[in-house]
């Protein structure tokens, strides 16, 4: 199913009986800097939901007032313990529910009756779980329907917001993340968590992480439309399962695409075993593949096939460099990986031209006989005496009027001036650049100068090659 229904995310009504619903917006900007945040559900124990909420908020320096809820009171990770919501004094701006199900209702119901904004629900077992969870989801949007708050979830794994130090969340796979122009979205924890590690790993920064579980109230599409409208936000990834709102999707997606940001998407549940497989997850009907890759084209929305190819898609675009147009110089210390990379481009519908004279001219001076100034530019490994001539190689291709996206690729580095190199090289062009360093983990160099310039790295051909696609531009597809 793809709901194609729309609500302009500020008071839409959600029952008979319902209420004006707070601003999506408001809402959202006191979730992302809350003052108070009141952990429901709360352990002493080592391994529950709870214990590790708190423990990531204290552990990654929030700096607002963490009130652990337990009915037994007393202290819990050095905080005073409040054994009901009702006990707290002043305005609660979030509460997590980390509790079962039948808890955490009750606790939504005292939740409306008190100055809440916003609720994180990580408690499982509404419309994923059969038809005891119906049931469960009925009350659930029953009590929404007159909510002075917003809900992110239920069954979600949390929210993470770098640059106010917010880690509402029990999976430590958030830790040490970089704030910067990457904003994601979504349905499944674990592969939020996936794909924040391995952006990380690349030193690519991520400014804000919701896990959006069954989306019984806010939706990716309300989430997109603000998220991306945060002046630091360049690129939108989301792991879907399900179009809840599929208008205001669409409508969302358009509006950052034609602002020039991105927006990649890895939609699940594509084949029949694995749309039967999303319905179990959050309760999401995965809909008619050919549709969502109909909506995704008509408003520029790159589709990834997968996790991986999402995270190189990414990593290309983060640095918010636009090609001029399809034709890529290629360097390389191997004639073999730079074959590859040729193939790889061309197949993917990417020019690889003949270099101008000019530049080849200029290769020459750091280019044995024996090599190749051509296109692609084989160095052979007489660059690896000379750490510096890989660095004016790259500027040498970059600068040719001809190329609009240069790519290098090095294997084992013997010398930190190297690395030091080819980055100097990624300064002095606004040309996307893609390094390939396939020999990273065995070389005698750090890649820091890389990362603290957001410049992409990828370890192979392949991996480039996805990243090079979703250069391409919008409406695409990253394999």
């Amino acid at each position: 199913m793809i709901d194609m229904s729309s609500d302009n995310g500020k008071g839409e009504n959600t029952g008979p009986n319902s209420v004006t619903r707070p601003d999506i917006g408001t809402a959202l900007d006191t979730l992302f800097d809350p003052a108070t945040v009141a952990v429901v559900g709360a352990s002493r124990k080592k391994g529950k939901l709870g214990q590790a909420v708190l423990e990531l908020l204290q552990r990654n320096n929030y700096r607002g007032r963490i009130i652990p809820v337990n009915p037994s009171g007393g202290e819990i990770e050095g905080l005073p313990v409040a054994r009901t919501l009702e006990e707290i004094e002043g305005p609660i701006d979030v509460v997590v529910l980390s509790t079962p199900v039948n808890v955490a209702l009750d606790a939504l119901e005292t939740c409306a009756k008190l100055s809440v904004k916003m609720v994180v629900g990580v408690t499982s077992g509404f419309s994923e779980a059969g038809d005891e969870g119906v049931q469960n989801e009925e009350r659930l949007r029953n009590i929404l329907a007159n909510a002075p708050f917003r809900l992110i979830g239920p069954n979600c794994e949390g929210v993470v917001r770098p640059r106010t130090s917010l880690q509402l969340t029990f999976s430590p796979m958030f830790d040490n993340l970089r704030d910067g122009p990457v904003a994601m979205i979504s349905q499944s924890g674990a592969l939020a968590g996936l794909m924040a590690l391995r952006l990380g790993e690349r030193g690519v920064g991520i400014n804000t992480i919701i896990s959006s579980g069954n989306e019984t109230d806010l939706t990716a599409a309300d989430l997109m439309d603000h998220l991306g409208n945060e002046p630091e936000t360049q690129v939108v990834l989301c792991y879907l399962e399900e179009l809840r709102n599929g208008r205001k999707f669409a409508d969302a997606a358009r509006r950052l695409t034609q602002a020039g940001k991105q927006v990649v998407v890895v939609k699940g549940g594509r084949s029949s075993a694995g749309s039967r497989a999303v319905q179990s997850h959050t309760g999401a009907m995965a809909g008619d593949d050919r549709v969502v890759s109909a909506i995704f084209r008509e408003t520029g929305v790159i589709r990834a096939r997968d996790s991986v190819s999402a995270v190189d898609a990414v990593t290309a675009l983060a640095p918010g460099r636009k090609p001029a147009g399809n034709r890529v110089g290629i360097i390389s210390v191997t004639g073999g990986l730079g074959v590859e990379m040729t193939d790889l481009a061309e197949n993917d519908g990417f020019e690889v031209p003949v270099l101008a004279e000019d530049t080849q001219k200029a290769l020459s001076e750091y280019v044995p006989f024996y090599g190749s100034v051509a296109n692609p530019v084989d160095l052979t490994g007489v660059v690896l005496a000379n750490p510096s001539y890989v660095g004016r190689c790259l500027e040498a291709v970059a600068k040719d009027p001809g190329i609009d996206i240069a790519i290098a690729i090095i294997t084992f580095v013997p010398d930190q001036t190297f690395i030091e190199a080819l980055a100097e090289a990624y300064d002095k062009t606004d040309k996307p650049i893609l390094i390939i360093w396939t020999g990273a983990s065995r070389s005698n160099a750090s890649g820091e100068a890389f990362t603290k310039r957001g410049v992409p790295v990828y370890d192979s051909p392949a991996r480039a090659s996805s990243g090079l696609s979703a250069l391409r531009g919008s409406g695409g597809e990253v394999r």
